[in-house]
């Protein structure tokens, strides 16, 4: 379980953009991948780096544009696949796949943690049906970054986080679904 409060930068409907600025309080959760059991949540500060968030309706991925902390350069973009986000009357829910991909400011990539992806398919948290739904996603969005279509041709590298916004706390009713 993860909660991180965020600020919204842009919503259309179809598109949610949030902020998470280094510093942030978090609740986090840390997995033992030897037992699959969870340890949390507990309180955590996110940090090193300040990050963007895209997620698009519909979509088992987000993607995060990643800078080092305080507006520092940009580092990386970051596709967290993960199941499509709902909303409720205030926040979003999803759930991390555990598989990522790394992708450089020269769109060089990589797939990250997929011992971990492993890891919960033998733990059984997904199906094997599950598990090819959830590497298509992130092939899906890898032609994107090699043909530079949006968000990776988007200015958003360039953006900068308006320095008056204070650094939001997680809500006292962080783990109330219904909230």
């Amino acid at each position: 379980m993860y909660a991180e409060p965020v600020t919204v930068v842009e919503d259309t409907g179809d598109r949610l953009v949030v902020f998470t600025k280094s510093g942030t309080p978090t609740k986090w959760s840390w997995v033992d991948w030897g037992t699959g059991e969870f340890d949390g949540p507990r309180d955590h500060v996110w940090s090193r780096t300040d990050v963007l968030k895209i997620l698009e309706v519909d979509k088992g991925y987000a993607i995060w544009l990643m800078w080092e902390e305080n507006g520092g350069p940009f580092v990386q973009w970051y596709v967290n696949l993960q199941a499509p986000f709902v909303r409720t009357p205030s926040s979003v829910v999803t759930w991390d796949h555990s598989l990522d991909i790394v992708i450089a400011p020269d769109r060089r990539w990589r797939w990250k943690d997929e011992g971990d992806f492993e890891r919960i398919q033998a733990l059984g948290w997904v199906t094997q049906s599950e598990a090819e739904g959830i590497r298509k996603a992130g092939e899906d969005v890898i032609p994107m970054v090699d043909r530079g279509e949006a968000p990776f041709c988007e200015p958003w590298t360039d953006w900068k986080p308006d320095p008056l916004w204070s650094v939001p706390e997680v809500p006292s009713d962080w783990d109330d679904p219904a909230a």
